[in-house]
């Protein structure tokens, strides 16, 4: 697979040796067992399992990709009023892009709306993106901050209009590039490797790319494809 795309900053975002990267990727701990988690709510939700409860499993593992909340904020967004904003969320996102793209401006003013409420840790964005990843990730990526600079740019706010705006871009490029990352999804399975939807192979890419890069060196094997 090898695309180009532009970011909403205007940079050229080159997707070429994905096989390959998300090998190295899926070799951690963390980065593995996540992507466990991700499958198994998937078939939770399918099996008629309550939100709350989903939501309940997402919180803890999202710490498994080194979500900045500390216990006492996870404690905050287990109990009311903060668990039904996200309890909300969720609905908001949980439709996939094609849900997200019919209501895109409704969506985002009712986000801008119940982010704030989350709490105003300046890490409330990257640590929700890796809960709500785990609950709608056919169309949420994980937003660490250098997963927001690398596509909106290094000036980008941390907030619910950021978020959105990744959104948007994110159920666009997982509609037209489809087939292309759901093969890239497929070979990574035959390896032997967690199932990815194909938002997900696009969102463990902006991670490698955008950060994950710098955990492995020269020396890894030559890429797959």
């Amino acid at each position: 697979m090898n695309r180009t795309l532009l970011t909403p900053a205007g940079t050229e975002w080159h997707l070429e040796n994905v096989v390959h990267k998300l090998t190295l990727r899926a070799g951690l701990p963390g980065a593995r067992v996540y992507d466990l988690a991700a499958d198994a709510l998937r078939a939770s939700r399918a099996a008629g399992l309550s939100r709350e409860h989903r939501l309940a499993l997402a919180l803890p593992g999202s710490w498994m990709v080194n979500s900045p909340a500390i216990s006492r904020v996870m404690r905050r967004w287990a109990l009311e009023p903060v668990r039904r904003s996200l309890l909300a969320i969720m609905q908001l996102v949980e439709d996939g892009p094609d849900g997200w793209r019919d209501e895109t401006a409704t969506r985002a003013q009712v986000l801008a709306r119940l982010l704030p409420t989350l709490g105003d840790e300046p890490y409330i964005l990257e640590a929700v993106s890796k809960v709500l990843a785990l609950l709608a990730p056919e169309l949420v990526p994980l937003l660490p901050a250098p997963a927001l600079a690398f596509l909106l740019g290094a000036d980008a706010p941390a907030d619910a209009a950021s978020l959105a705006r990744v959104l948007d871009c994110f159920a666009a490029w997982s509609i037209e590039l489809e087939d292309d990352l759901a093969g890239v999804a497929a070979e990574l399975g035959r390896a032997g490797l967690p199932p990815l939807d194909p938002a997900q192979v696009l969102d463990r890419l902006l991670w490698f790319d955008s950060e994950g890069h710098r955990h492995f060196t020269t020396k890894s094997p030559a890429p797959l494809a």
